[in-house]
């Protein structure tokens, strides 16, 4: 049996630069690891054919069962998803379920296969939740410089609400080309982390705060909230609803995550190296 943790994932930085001729988006963003993660375990079977999950959100069409079909069509395994992270909450859950089986799969099956090629198949931010950690993507989110770890900070996570299943989508519907940027801000943050240092995140940009307030009503009222209980500031992680901020140490998350008093919809965590160093 082999068991693997699948952490959440933070946009430091979104800038969306523009609508590509495919449909898609060119981004520029700085991923972070974090360390609230799903638990999955993968065991061997006795059916050679038999490819079963197991426990939270089993559907047929699960995305863990997606990477495990894309690494090999015809292998068997049991597997069990424990979800810690919120669906649909710009943590990317779904993205790192995948990519922590494509990893377990690997090494259960022994598999040969390049694992990030078939990473990118399933979705733009599984290349990047492969290796964790931290790092600058372009392209649709797949292009990736590797960025150095930066020294541990501690993280407020506050999803207010659920939000649909097809959020992002909308969201993506719902910008504006003024919207649009080129990227500089983003890589300005890129180069303080490359240099071992943290930014200053609370003007940190996200092209879907734009559009936020719009979406998800009642995203003002968690901001001041999130604020009230003594947080620095406050940015939106990926197309959100989840909101987020960094400290220095766990005794101030843990002190803000207090005041908040929404024990079901915020967890802290700390910031992750790199899951793997050679992709």
């Amino acid at each position: 049996m082999i068991t693997e943790r699948a952490p959440a994932k933070l946009n430091l930085a979104l800038e969306v630069l523009g609508r590509r001729p495919d449909g898609y988006h060119d981004l520029a963003t700085v991923f972070q690891t974090v360390d609230l993660c799903d638990d999955l375990t993968f065991e061997r079977v006795e059916r050679a054919d038999q490819l079963s999950l197991h426990g939270d959100l089993a559907t047929p069409d699960n995305l863990i069962l997606r990477a495990a079909r894309a690494l090999h069509p015809n292998n068997a395994a049991r597997i069990t998803l424990s979800k810690r992270i919120p669906i649909a909450a710009g943590l990317g859950g779904g993205s790192s379920d995948a990519a922590a089986t494509l990893r377990a799969l690997s090494r259960l099956w022994r598999t040969q296969a390049a694992l990030p090629p078939l990473a990118a198949s399933l979705g733009a931010d599984i290349p990047f939740l492969l290796l964790g950690g931290t790092a600058f993507a372009t392209g649709i989110g797949h292009l990736l410089e590797r960025l150095p770890d930066p020294p541990t900070r501690w993280t407020i996570l506050y999803t207010p609400f659920d939000a649909p299943p097809d959020k992002t989508t909308r969201a993506y519907r719902a910008l504006l080309p003024s919207a649009y940027s080129d990227g500089t801000a983003t890589r300005v943050i890129a180069a303080a982390l490359r240099r071992g240092e943290w930014p200053d995140l609370s003007h940190a940009p996200n092209a879907f705060e734009s559009v936020a307030d719009e979406l998800f009503p009642g995203l003002v009222a968690a901001r001041r909230r999130l604020s009230q209980a003594g947080a620095p500031w406050a940015r939106l992680t990926g197309a959100g609803p989840t909101l987020f901020s960094l400290v220095e140490d766990r005794g101030t998350a843990a002190a803000i995550l207090a005041r908040l008093s929404a024990p079901e919809r915020s967890w802290i965590a700390a910031t992750l190296p790199a899951t793997l160093r050679n992709g």
